[in-house]
């Protein structure tokens, strides 16, 4: 639920353009799958500073 929640705005994007920052061997569209991890892996604890709700139990 959380990774579709995360991927829902994309659905209507007909362009992604990436910018590498460095520090990864990994560029361009290889580089996605990992942003996404990266962001759905650290959005349980975001939301409970935020809310105080912890959505991990």
């Amino acid at each position: 639920q959380v990774a579709e929640a995360v991927a829902e705005p994309l659905l209507g994007t007909r362009r992604v353009t990436l910018v590498a920052s460095g520090g990864s061997s990994e560029l361009g569209v290889s580089r996605l799958p990992t942003e996404i991890l990266e962001v759905v892996t650290k959005l349980p604890a975001a939301v409970e500073a935020l809310t105080g709700v912890s959505v991990t139990q």
